[in-house]
C-alpha cells in the first residue's frame, strides 16, 4: 500500500493540472476546486492500486475529465463564464475605463458563446486553462491537428465579430 509521503511525491505536483482540466469543464473557480478536491479523495481512496498506474498524468488527465463532466450531468451550478474570474476588472482607476471593461469582456463572453460547442472547447483549455496542444487531445480525444484547426477557425469567427460589435 502506498504511503502518505509516496503520495504526495507522485500525485500532489498534478494539483494545478487538475485544477485547470476541472476549471475548462466546469467554468468556475469553486466548482474546479470542489472537483480536483474531489480527484485527490479518490486518489487517496484507490492508493492501494495505484502502483499499478503506468502513466500518473494521463490517469489524473483522466480521472479530473470524468469526474468534472460528471459534476455536469448532476447540475452542478455553472456561472457566467468566466465572470469570477474577472471581476477584477473594478480594479479600473475611472469609471469609464470599468464600464468600457465590462463592456469588453461581455462582448468575448458572447461572442466566445456563439461559437460551436467544440470550438468553445478548445478555445477554453488553450486560452483560460492555459493548456498545451496535446493536453488538450488527451482530454478531449481530438487529433492535435484537429485541435489546431478548432482553434484557428473559432479565432478568426471571435476576430470578425469582435471587429463587427466594435463598428
Amino acid at each position: 500500500m502506498m504511503n502518505n509521503d509516496e503520495f504526495k511525491q507522485r500525485f500532489l505536483p498534478f494539483h494545478r493540472l487538475i485544477y485547470r482540466i476541472s476549471y475548462a469543464i466546469l467554468e468556475n473557480t469553486g466548482d474546479a476546486e470542489d472537483a480536483t478536491q474531489e480527484v485527490f479523495i479518490k486518489l487517496w481512496q484507490q492508493r492501494d492500486k495505484l502502483q499499478r498506474v503506468q502513466n500518473d498524468q494521463a490517469f489524473v488527465v483522466t480521472m479530473a475529465k470524468h469526474h468534472s463532466l460528471d459534476m455536469l450531468r448532476q447540475g452542478y451550478r455553472k456561472n457566467e463564464f468566466l465572470m469570477d474570474e474577472y471581476r477584477d476588472v473594478a480594479g479600473e482607476e475611472m469609471p469609464e475605463d470599468r464600464m468600457h471593461a465590462k463592456e469588453r469582456l461581455s462582448t468575448v463572453i458572447k461572442c466566445l458563446s456563439g461559437l460551436p460547442e467544440s470550438q468553445q472547447k478548445v478555445m477554453q483549455l488553450r486560452h483560460f486553462a492555459d493548456l498545451s496542444i496535446p493536453e488538450i487531445a488527451k482530454i478531449t480525444q481530438y487529433t492535435e491537428v484537429n485541435i489546431r484547426q478548432l482553434l484557428s477557425r473559432a479565432r478568426n469567427t471571435m476576430k470578425e465579430r469582435l471587429n463587427q460589435n466594435e463598428r
